[in-house]
């Protein structure tokens, strides 16, 4: 019973991942595609959160198609672009 609820927190997912899945659920059910910045945005979870989310995306359908290198799914995360900001001059 105590390995399945240390299992169990440990598969908890970040509020930044739970973020990212219900962004995807949501544009999974309106019929859209992930947003075009997904690698970044996937890029600055941590890298046992980013493989939850990854195998969440196969699941539903979105990376059928997509190959990730196992390299970039394990590297350490890397805070996410911020847009720069524009000269108004």
């Amino acid at each position: 019973m105590l390995a399945a609820l240390a299992l169990a927190a440990a598969q908890a997912l970040s509020p930044a991942a739970t973020a990212f899945v219900d962004d995807a659920t949501a544009r999974l059910l309106a019929g859209e595609e992930l947003a075009p910045d997904f690698p970044v945005r996937l890029q600055a979870l941590p890298p046992d959160q980013r493989l939850m989310v990854i195998v969440y995306l196969r699941r539903a359908g979105f990376l059928s198609d997509v190959v990730m290198p196992v390299d970039w799914v394990i590297s350490p995360a890397s805070p996410a672009l911020e847009p720069e900001p524009e000269d108004h001059e």
